[in-house]
């Protein structure tokens, strides 16, 4: 039984390999928020009373930015990966977010709004593919009122420019 001990109380070795790989998935958030956080400051930032075309990005970046950095601390602090991850999900969120940075010069932001929604809700199999695309036309028809209405911000709500 004192070997077991002993294995107990020993650091482990795959444990810290764990850790550092569960706090990988942070480091690439850390990584795109910085990216949207560069790509807010070549669009400028406009004023606080007149919020320019990269200010959504920018600000986006920053919260996100956060987040990773928790994501990441609390990884290497705890014990390694709880679960498996969802891959599906990641490449899922990831497909979304660049269908957005494609589509919302090209399409507008209505439409870049919908699809990012749509494809972002693909891997959840609760929600049928009519309610993912009320769900689209819902979160689109209110980034249009937040953003073009209400803000005011310089968006082309339609577009068709290739």
């Amino acid at each position: 039984m004192k070997p077991e001990r002993l294995a107990d109380e020993s650091p482990d070795i795959a444990s810290a390999h764990y850790r550092w790989w569960a706090a990988s998935g942070g480091l690439f958030l850390a990584l795109v928020s910085l990216y949207f956080m560069y790509g807010g400051l070549a669009l400028g930032l406009g004023s606080p009373f007149r919020p320019g075309t990269g200010a959504f990005p920018f600000f986006t970046g920053m919260i996100l930015l956060a987040f990773s950095l928790t994501i990441i601390f609390r990884d290497l602090r705890g014990d390694g990966l709880a679960e498996d991850p969802d891959w599906i999900s990641f490449f899922a969120i990831g497909a979304a977010l660049s269908v957005f940075a494609l589509a919302a010069g090209r399409l507008g932001l209505v439409p870049a709004a919908f699809l990012t929604t749509v494809i972002a809700s693909l891997p959840d199999r609760s929600l049928p593919l009519p309610g993912k695309a009320i769900l689209g036309s819902v979160v689109a028809a209110g980034c249009w009122v937040l953003f073009i209405k209400l803000l005011g911000l310089p968006f082309d709500a339609f577009e068709w420019r290739w």
